[in-house]
């Protein structure tokens, strides 16, 4: 009984963190950036975990040179500047759940919201004329330990933090 009691405990901490956080993408360079956007479990824990699908017109997640967005939650990403209409949801924990959502299934509200963290971007800004490629993997590294919280590449340099504030947490990326 006591170990049912704390794992239900550390089970609500976790839970007690999840998708507490907007997610403010500010992108101040000149070239596109493309690449996966992934969330995942609250300090690297083992369960589902979401891709976000590619927004039009693009092929890929794309955040456009000089762009920005805001997601306040996963479940209204698709209300957002640059839309995330799909998730792309995998669970390595009960595979049944794995497949793909609409931002606004309830899966996503029910389950994804409440377990899940921005996790980080894995993406590359190209330059066309000289065709130089800076490639980042930045994000939360308690959640993804191969992602780091900033980067710098030939012409560009990139950030990802959380700020965080009597009203709670907001988590950035920025990238210049």
């Amino acid at each position: 009984m006591k170990k049912i009691l704390l794992l239900l405990s550390a089970l609500a901490g976790i839970l007690s963190f999840a998708q507490t956080s907007p997610l403010i993408i500010q992108n101040y360079n000149t070239f596109d950036a493309v690449g996966r956007l992934r969330t995942g479990m609250p300090g690297g824990a083992p369960g589902p975990y979401m891709y976000a699908a590619p927004n039009a017109p693009y092929g890929t997640y794309t955040i456009p040179a000089g762009a920005g967005t805001v997601y306040n939650t996963f479940d209204t990403s698709g209300t957002a500047l640059l839309p995330i209409t799909i998730w792309y949801v995998t669970d390595p924990t009960n595979p049944a759940n794995s497949g793909t959502y609409p931002y606004n299934h309830p899966f996503i509200t029910t389950v994804m919201n409440p377990s899940n963290v921005w996790g980080g971007f894995h993406f590359w800004l190209t330059d066309p004329s000289t065709g130089a490629t800076d490639t980042y993997e930045l994000g939360d590294p308690t959640v993804y330990p191969g992602f780091s919280a900033s980067g710098t590449g030939t012409f560009s340099s990139a950030d990802w933090f959380t700020i965080t504030t009597p009203s709670g947490p907001t988590t950035y990326l920025q990238i210049f």
